[in-house]
C-alpha cells in the first residue's frame, strides 16, 4: 500500500539494456585490484615487484590482491564493450567488491579468496547505485577463476561444464602499461578461447577472446592504474521550499572512497542546505540514518529501499502538516532518484514511521513523485 503525499504516480520503471551488452560486460570483466604504477599525484613511476619466482610457492594472492581506492582503466579493441573501467568499493577480510563501468552498462563484482582459489561469488549489471554486495554468494554459480596449485597443467571444471587451466606462469606479454610476466588462465569453449593475464603484486592485466577459427578476436588490456581514487558520482537531493510551496534540488558531486557506506553521504548532504537559502533541512543536526535496505539484492530489479532513520527525524522536525509532508518527499524524492525507483518505506528505529500527522503500517510506504520539482538557482 502506498501513501502519496502529491499524487499516486510510478516515475521510474528500470529497464534492461540489451542482454548483449551485459553478455559482454560480464565477458570482459577483469579481476580488477593492485598496486599503483603511478603515482596521480606526481605521475612518477613506483617500484614493483612483478617477477614471478617459481622456486616459491605461489599463491592466489600473489595475483589479486586486494587494495583500497585503487582505480584501473582497460583498452579494449574489437568490441566496444571491451574497454572499460574499474573502482574498488568494499574489501570485508578476503571478500572484494569492484565496480566495472563500460559503454554499456555498470556491473558489480564480488570476489573472494577462500580455500586456495579465486572466486566469482556473485555478479549484477544495470547497478547504478552504491550497495555493498559481498555477504551476497549464490553457490550454484560461483565460478573459480584461479586455482592453486599455482603451476603449469593445473585445471579444473566449471560449474557448467567449461574447462579452465592454468597454461603458462612466466608468459611474456605487453600491455600499454609495460611488459610483464604472467600467468596465463585458459578457458576453453565449445567455439571460442578465453585467456587471462594475472601479474605478480599488480592484478589482472590483460584478457584475449578467439573465436577458435581466427575470425574474431577482443582484447582487453590494462592502460591505466591510479591509488587513492575515488569513485565520482552525480546525486539529486530535494529540500523543500515551504516559502514558495514547492520542492527544489541541488545536484551535488559526491566522491566515494572504498568501504564509505551511501547513507553517510544522505545523512550530510541532507543536513547541508545552499549558502544563503531559505530552505529547509529534511534532516535535523541530530537525525542520524542508520541504515539504507534493498528487500532483495540480487534481483534484476529492484521497486523499494526501506531507509530507517532514528527517532530525531520526528521529535527534532518541529514543523506542521504541510511542511512534515514535503520534508517526508524531500527524502523520498531523493532516495527514489538515487535507486531509480517509486517506492520508499521510512522507518523510525526499525518501526514504521509514526507522527502526529502520519501513521504508517508495517506494509506502506511512500511514493516517489518528482514532477512538480525545480532546480535550485
Amino acid at each position: 500500500m502506498g501513501v502519496d503525499l502529491m499524487k499516486n504516480k510510478k516515475l521510474f520503471t528500470k529497464r534492461a539494456i540489451l542482454s548483449l551488452t551485459l553478455i559482454f560486460t560480464l565477458a570482459f570483466t577483469a579481476c580488477n585490484s593492485g598496486n599503483s604504477l603511478h603515482n596521480n599525484q606526481n605521475n612518477e613511476s613506483s617500484i614493483i615487484d612483478t617477477d614471478i619466482d617459481t622456486d616459491k610457492e605461489l599463491k592466489v594472492e600473489d595475483f589479486f590482491p586486494f587494495q583500497k581506492d585503487v582505480y584501473m582503466r582497460y583498452k579494449g579493441t574489437g568490441n566496444e564493450y571491451a574497454e572499460y573501467e574499474t573502482y574498488v568499493e568494499f574489501i570485508q577480510d578476503n571478500i572484494m567488491q569492484v565496480r566495472n563501468l563500460n559503454p554499456g552498462t555498470n556491473t558489480v563484482m564480488v570476489y573472494e579468496i577462500k580455500d586456495g582459489e579465486l572466486r566469482l561469488n556473485f555478479s549484477k549489471g544495470e547497478v547504478y547505485y552504491r550497495y555493498d554486495f559481498t555477504d551476497i554468494k549464490d553457490a550454484d554459480k560461483v565460478e573459480v577463476l584461479i586455482k592453486e596449485p599455482i603451476k603449469k597443467g593445473t585445471s579444473w571444471t566449471l560449474k557448467d561444464g567449461i574447462k579452465r587451466s592454468i597454461t603458462e606462469v612466466n608468459k611474456e606479454i605487453s600491455t600499454p602499461t609495460g611488459n610483464y610476466t604472467a600467468l596465463e588462465i585458459t578457458t576453453e569453449y565449445e567455439h571460442s578461447i578465453v585467456k587471462d593475464y594475472y601479474v605478480k603484486n599488480l592484478g589482472h592485466v590483460k584478457r584475449v577472446f578467439t573465436l577458435k577459427d581466427d575470425s574474431y578476436t577482443v582484447t582487453s588490456e590494462l592502460e591505466k592504474i591510479e591509488k587513492s581514487i575515488p569513485f565520482k558520482e552525480t546525486i539529486r537531493f530535494f529540500y523543500p521550499d515551504f516559502l514558495n510551496d514547492r520542492l527544489v534540488y541541488v545536484d551535488r558531486e559526491v566522491e566515494l572512497y572504498t568501504n564509505q557506506d551511501i547513507k553517510s553521504v544522505f545523512e550530510k548532504e541532507l543536513k547541508n542546505i545552499p549558502e544563503g537559502s531559505q530552505l529547509t533541512k529534511p534532516l535535523s543536526e541530530n537525525t542520524r540514518l542508520f541504515n539504507i535496505i534493498i528487500n532483495d539484492p540480487s534481483d534484476d530489479i529492484i521497486d523499494s529501499v526501506v531507509a530507517d532513520f532514528s527517532i530525531e527525524l520526528v521529535k527534532e522536525m518541529n514543523a506542521g502538516s504541510s511542511l512534515e509532508g514535503m520534508i517526508i518527499k524531500s527524502i523520498t524524492n531523493t532516495m527514489g532518484s538515487y535507486y531509480q525507483i517509486s517506492k520508499v518505506k521510512i522507518t523510525l528505529d526499525g518501526k514504521p514511521y509514526e507522527s502526529g500527522h502520519y501513521l504508517l503500517k508495517s506494509d506502506e510506504y511512500f511514493t516517489v513523485d518528482t514532477d512538480n520539482s525545480y532546480e535550485y538557482k
